[in-house]
């Protein structure tokens, strides 16, 4: 009986172990997401604050334009002028999140 025993608490340890090194494993793996969700959640407080404000946004833009050579000025509001085109739809559902 004594033996069982024995190997019962043996068999806890190791399960305490194994445990304790997927809960440590686990943890770096949340800090690596918890980095990336950040970033992500400053990209949604950014298109929130454009959605808000686009002529900010587009004032922003023409600044660089400036401050660009004529060929990149020209495609820089090439892309511009296409992301505000899509960001349309995408400014309707974030504002209406907010609601």
């Amino acid at each position: 009986m004594s033996s069982r025993l024995d190997e019962l608490a043996a068999r806890r340890r190791a399960l305490v172990a194994q445990s304790d090194a997927l809960r440590a494993r686990l943890a770096d793996s949340a800090h690596g997401l918890e980095r990336i969700l950040g970033v992500a959640d400053l990209g949604i407080a950014a298109g929130r604050a454009a959605a808000r404000r686009p002529l900010l946004l587009l004032a922003g833009v023409g600044a660089a334009a400036l401050l660009l050579t004529r060929g990149h000025a020209l495609r820089t509001l090439g892309r511009t002028l296409t992301a505000l085109t899509l960001l349309g739809p995408l400014r309707r559902i974030l504002l209406s999140e907010r609601r």
